[in-house]
């Protein structure tokens, strides 16, 4: 029953609004407020949202026509509405206007122009054309108010309502190690939104104080934003911090907020689960936040790390190979590519500048993101260097950059050396992203040659690039190479672990994959049955030593799936059929024992967890593997290295063999391939 102070919410027709969770589910809600007894039931009482518009619903609007989902209070101008004036407005008067057509490039009608008005120049003896866009910006004014549509006003309410109070909020924002870049200025931003409207956000908030604080957010989103390769850090940040706080920024602190620990000691978020993994409440704040982007900014590198951050959250709620992981990864590449970042220029004579240095670790950020989702999936790139001039990040620390520290950009070019690494190697976070980026780059050869329709690729050019793998991992720090005794070193940090066993499964994942080539042209097995057992020695510790790794326990499901499962199939190929190979760590007992912990490993991952299901499946296989392996009668594994077990799975109706051959896509004959619901 409806309580007074809750009346019953109707649509434009009469009839009673549904929750978004069942008008989305199309199934029958009740309209209980404030959770209906279907949400109830079902435990999702977080998503549990209703939101009434005055109109029905239209089809979205491209980003930058906010106006039309923002009505204004003030009579309407006849050419331009309240809030497409306020979105296109920039300090030049040409800025924003000119991003509502993003990055043009060579084969684009404007190309042609910019051409010829550099040759007008030239004959006019001035380096600069007559604009009407300087007339466009005069013109123009931002209206002193305006009102939101309910839609757009429910939405920022939902946000507002979930953000927690100063006292539990000012956390260290702090996710995984790839993203240790951002913290420099994601602490000052949150810092400085607590500072300047911490008072909204006590045990009790009212809806209006919320509401005029929806319109500020509002307001500050459809202001001009600089991404200008001059533009200084702290005019970068004062662009989105403090007074000037917009929801790209609001959304990044939700999308971090999760996923932090306490500063002092580590205690689980009450809005985390057993893995670490952040709230649908959460994830929601952060699709909301990206809506109200799209609806009253122009496209900026912040939108650009917000939507990169709601990438993250969907692989880490609902797997790496869902449909929707896939489509937002799509959203990804298609903003960084509108934007151009994958074309800054690769001049000889650089200097260090602070936005130039942020796009290009953004950049590479998605980038190898981007080669482990086409490599966990086998589905083609959505991004080439074929097509990329963006050059690595300069490998200089995040306080060097960010001014934290008594020196100059221009100083700091001097301590990288020719090779690209610091002088003194020091081990800074960009350098783990330089050196991932380095491997994802050899990663995006192999996929060529491995998902290629068009050509037979050739033994000498897996010989090359293998040969360049090995060069490549050489020239690395000292300080990236793992060895075997860091596990037990107390003084290594757990994010200084992490990249380093990263990096050794990175390198091992393309040899493997480069094996599996060579296999086809005749090669022998016996080089990648020591890489698999390689990637599966150094798969297990993130489950066997949880204890020293258990921040990053969130990470456990897809590092198994991309790592332990496809070398996990050669080990169970191995076991059923030996070889003869040279390697004297592979015995049937170190197998059985592998594959042991690899079962364990899978079983810890719930069946309902994402790629829950697929674990399950490789799991069911390793399992009837070694039954096999130790319940039939077996030739001497050491005395017989060519005798094969004579069983057969085909008489098994939920044996799915293949599921073992996990990246399939390299042999000869089709694969079956791996689908998972969004």
């Amino acid at each position: 029953m409806n309580s007074p102070a809750s009346p019953l919410l109707r649509r434009p027709n009469g009839r009673p609004q549904a929750c978004e969770s069942c008008r989305k589910r199309k199934v029958a809600c009740d309209h209980t407020q404030p959770v209906c007894n279907r949400c109830r039931k079902r435990r999702q009482a977080d998503d549990c949202v209703y939101l009434v518009s005055g109109s029905s619903r239209t089809p979205r609007r491209p980003p930058l026509s906010p106006a039309r989902s923002a009505s204004s209070v003030l009579p309407q101008p006849l050419a331009t509405d309240v809030s497409e004036t306020a979105e296109t407005r920039s300090p030049d008067g040409q800025g924003s206007r000119q991003m509502a057509s993003g990055y043009l490039g060579f084969t684009s009608f404007s190309t042609v122009y910019e051409e010829t008005q550099i040759s007008l120049s030239r004959l006019q003896g001035s380096h600069a054309t007559p604009s009407d866009s300087e007339d466009w910006s005069q013109e123009t004014a931002t209206p002193d108010e305006f009102a939101l549509s309910a839609r757009t006003r429910e939405a920022c309410l939902f946000v507002l309502r979930h953000v927690p109070e100063p006292s539990r909020g000012r956390v260290c924002l702090r996710g995984s190690p790839c993203e240790a870049w951002y913290y420099y200025f994601l602490d000052r931003v949150l810092e400085s939104f607590y500072q300047t409207y911490g008072h909204y956000f006590g045990p009790r908030r009212s809806t209006k104080s919320l509401e005029e604080l929806a319109v500020i957010l509002c307001r500050n989103t459809t202001l001009p934003f600089s991404d200008e390769d001059d533009i200084e850090a702290d005019q970068w940040i004062a662009q989105f911090s403090g007074p000037s706080t917009r929801w790209e920024a609001l959304g990044l602190i939700f999308g971090f907020w999760d996923f932090s620990v306490n500063s002092i000691t580590i205690k689980k978020n009450p809005n985390q689960d057993e893995y670490g993994r952040p709230s649908q409440s959460t994830k929601q704040c952060v699709d909301y936040c990206l809506d109200l982007c799209n609806e009253f900014s122009p496209a900026n590198s912040m939108l650009l790390f917000l939507t990169y951050k709601r990438l993250v959250m969907q692989t880490v709620l609902h797997g790496d190979m869902s449909r929707k992981s896939w489509l937002f990864l799509g959203e990804v590449i298609a903003l960084l590519t509108f934007l151009g970042y994958h074309v800054l220029p690769d001049s000889p004579d650089y200097q260090l500048k602070f936005m130039i240095e942020i796009k290009r670790r953004i950049y590479y950020q998605i980038y190898n993101v981007h080669m482990t989702m086409v490599s966990l999936t086998g589905r083609p790139p959505l991004m080439s260097h074929y097509y990329n001039t963006t050059p690595l990040p300069s490998d200089i620390g995040n306080a060097t950059l960010y001014g934290f520290k008594d020196i100059t950009l221009a100083q700091a070019t001097a301590d990288i050396g020719i090779t690209g690494w610091d002088k003194h190697a020091r081990r800074f976070s960009v350098t783990f992203m330089r050196a991932r980026a380095k491997l994802a780059m050899l990663r995006e050869e192999i996929m060529h040659f491995a998902l290629s329709t068009k050509r037979q690729v050739s033994i000498e050019e897996l010989l090359d690039v293998k040969a360049r793998e090995s060069r490549t991992i050489e020239e690395f720090p000292a300080f990236i190479k793992y060895n075997d005794s860091d596990l037990d070193d107390r003084k290594h940090e757990v994010g200084a672990l992490y990249w380093k066993l990263l990096m050794r499964l990175e390198h091992l994942l393309n040899v493997f994959f480069i094996e599996r080539l060579l296999l086809k042209h005749g090669h022998t097995q016996s080089e990648l049955l020591s890489v698999s057992f390689d990637m599966i020695t150094y798969t297990l510790p993130f489950w066997t030593h949880q204890d020293t790794l258990f921040p990053l326990r969130g990470d456990c499901e897809w590092l198994i799936l991309a790592f332990g499962v496809p070398a996990g199939g050669i080990l169970c190929q191995e076991l059923l059929k030996p070889t003869l190979h040279n390697d004297l760590r592979i015995t049937r007992s170190s197998l059985i024992q592998k594959l042991s912990l690899l079962v364990g490993f899978l079983d810890w991952v719930k069946p309902t967890a994402p790629n829950g299901d697929q674990c399950v499946k490789c799991k069911t296989i390793i399992k009837h593997v070694l039954d096999q392996a130790l319940n039939a009668p077996a030739p001497g594994y050491e005395n017989a290295p060519g005798a094969a077990f004579d069983w057969d799975f085909t008489t098994q109706v939920d044996f799915d063999f293949d599921l073992l051959d996990t990246f399939g896509w390299t042999r000869s004959e089709p694969s079956l391939s791996q689908q998972t619901n969004a």
